[in-house]
């Protein structure tokens, strides 16, 4: 990284040929993951920082056949999963507390083998197939950086991270650098300052990411639900909409803040059969800080819209 008073000012690197290469920049996008050099070369502020909550790893099998179905299994203080992939390999997967890191590490086999054992029917499939990869994996850090300073911006993991366990690195990767990139083009074409456009920026993605990240961490923490969520889950069996529902809720799809909304929590509990265990049905998480995000989130985008009539 290049520095020049108080801010970056591009890039120094190699070429293919080993020759020391200089590249200036009014802004450098650092959209280099969780390690990110850039991160660790301007140090930003991070908050809402939570520590790992899991160990989780992964590896590739042949003759594992899923039929084009997704498994999960989730036994105590235990979750594994696996799904298709590509060239005929299922994924598996497995996940245990950050806790039990250190202890297990000196035998991820061994661990990931007894792990699996906690659904014996899977268990005897896995052992039938061929494991064509080395397991891969470890701990992930929760947290979110400040994403701009002078000449420098962060985009997908560099910026923001949370544990693996609703798998939305991509997709959040993708929707922050479309922020980003719409932020910049207000901020280089002059159309906004590069504060007020990056201020935005890292409002956009905030709102739009923190209530998934709590219920990740949430989730991560492998512990049974709380009485209400397990009641919500008992409420929705037979009801294909309120499942789909919590399916989009784990693909990133819906926001945390429109499935435990008190309209589709009452929705669910409502067409429910009567219960006597429904009646402890509330708000299954913390609501309001959903709810909060959601409004900072909602008075951004009447900002930019805002904005963006004014530049029209």
């Amino acid at each position: 990284m290049l520095s020049a008073e108080g801010g970056v000012v591009g890039i120094r690197g190699r070429d293919g040929h080993g020759r020391t290469v200089v590249t200036k920049a009014r802004v450098v996008v650092g959209a280099d993951g969780r390690h990110s050099l850039v991160a660790r070369t301007v140090a930003p502020e991070q908050y809402h920082e939570k520590p790992p909550l899991l160990a989780g790893y992964y590896a590739y099998w042949s003759g594992l056949p899923m039929d084009g179905r997704f498994e999960t299994y989730v036994r105590p203080n235990r979750g594994f999963a696996a799904w298709p992939t590509n060239d005929d390999l299922t994924l598996v997967i497995a996940a245990w507390p950050y806790r039990e890191f250190e202890v297990n590490r000196t035998d991820i086999e061994g661990t990931f083998r007894k792990t699996l054992a906690l659904a014996p029917a899977f268990a005897e499939r896995v052992d039938a197939s061929l494991r064509e990869s080395r397991f891969f994996g470890g701990v992930v850090r929760n947290y979110f950086r400040k994403p701009y300073g002078p000449g420098w911006v962060l985009v997908g993991d560099a910026g923001y991270d949370r544990d693996f366990i609703t798998a939305q690195g991509i997709q959040d990767a993708f929707r922050d650098a479309e922020l980003c990139a719409a932020a910049l083009n207000d901020s280089l074409s002059g159309a906004r300052t590069f504060e007020a456009a990056m201020d935005d920026y890292q409002s956009a993605r905030d709102g739009q990411a923190l209530p998934m990240y709590e219920f990740t961490c949430q989730l991560a923490t492998l512990e049974p639900p709380p009485p209400e969520l397990a009641n919500l889950l008992g409420a929705m069996r037979g009801n294909q909409d309120a499942i789909d529902g919590f399916a989009k809720l784990n693909a990133g799809v819906m926001s945390p803040v429109e499935f435990f909304s008190d309209e589709n929590v009452g929705r669910i509990v409502d067409s429910a059969p009567p219960s006597s265990a429904l009646q402890n049905v509330t708000q299954p998480v913390p609501a309001a800080f959903f709810e909060k995000a959601e409004a900072r989130r909602r008075s951004q985008a009447r900002a930019a819209q805002s904005a963006s009539r004014r530049w029209r």
